[in-house]
């Protein structure tokens, strides 16, 4: 089962400020570490495919690479059965055709003259649902392209996940704290402390956009329909909370 980032919240009289801890130090308190899972099945999948260009020019290799490109960005996201479809393109590399024959240690212009040039570039594809990566595959793989693979799995909601995985967290605190305060005589009153140490701090960097091209139309059927049956991804969260009791 694929696991996402951890989700921990922790609210315990040894991770709080001094100055917070002196404000309940004196009154009897519960603490308890409460954890929780939460899964569902991944809708998104990611699918690169690598595509060529080959000239005996430069210009010709890349004029190629393009077409090949175009080929794949303009039909790729269309394929049918996808409700989202979006193409990020990679970078772009060129180099030059020599002779087999010549050694590879020992290439020079006059020994091993070059024959052509070939670009290469590798596409991405973000698509939903899921189900629908394998027949992502084969499409490119009509479409032209050189190389093709599945990246990844993913959900287009996270948050609705660590959401969950941390009520289930929470839960289990509570229960085990009404489990304790039962066990000994007290009453649980209230939550002295919350406190989530993941959150970002004040500054930290944010993940780049990335450039995007993103394409609608008439569907496109791939040659190919291959079954893919992702495993669940899965979130845990760890919750440590300080209960006051009396």
């Amino acid at each position: 089962m694929k696991t996402l980032a951890c989700i921990a919240i922790a609210a315990t009289a040894l991770a709080v400020p001094a100055a917070a801890q002196d404000s309940f130090a004196d009154r009897p308190t519960i603490v308890v570490t409460g954890n929780g899972t939460a899964s569902a099945q991944p809708d998104t999948f990611k699918a690169d495919a690598g595509v060529r260009g080959r000239g005996t020019t430069q210009q010709e290799a890349l004029e190629a690479l393009a077409a090949a490109q175009g080929r794949l960005i303009e039909a790729w996201p269309r394929l049918e059965g996808l409700t989202r479809g979006r193409v990020t393109t990679g970078a772009i590399s060129l180099d030059t055709l020599h002779d087999p024959a010549c050694r590879q240690d020992a290439r020079r212009d006059d020994e091993c003259p070059i024959l052509g040039y070939f670009a290469t570039s590798v596409l991405s594809l973000e698509g939903m649902p899921a189900e629908r990566a394998g027949d992502a595959i084969s499409l490119a793989a009509e479409l032209g392209a050189t190389s093709a693979g599945l990246d990844d799995f993913s959900l287009s909601d996270p948050e609705a996940l660590r959401a969950e995985a941390n009520s289930a967290a929470f839960a289990d605190a509570r229960a085990q704290a009404e489990r304790l305060s039962a066990a000994s005589g007290l009453r649980l009153v209230r939550i002295l402390r919350i406190q989530d140490p993941t959150a970002p701090r004040p500054g930290a960097s944010q993940a780049e956009e990335i450039d995007e091209i993103v394409v609608t139309g008439s569907r496109v059927r791939s040659p190919v329909s291959i079954a893919v049956a992702p495993e669940p991804i899965e979130t845990a969260a760890r919750v440590f909370v300080v209960f006051e009791v009396e």
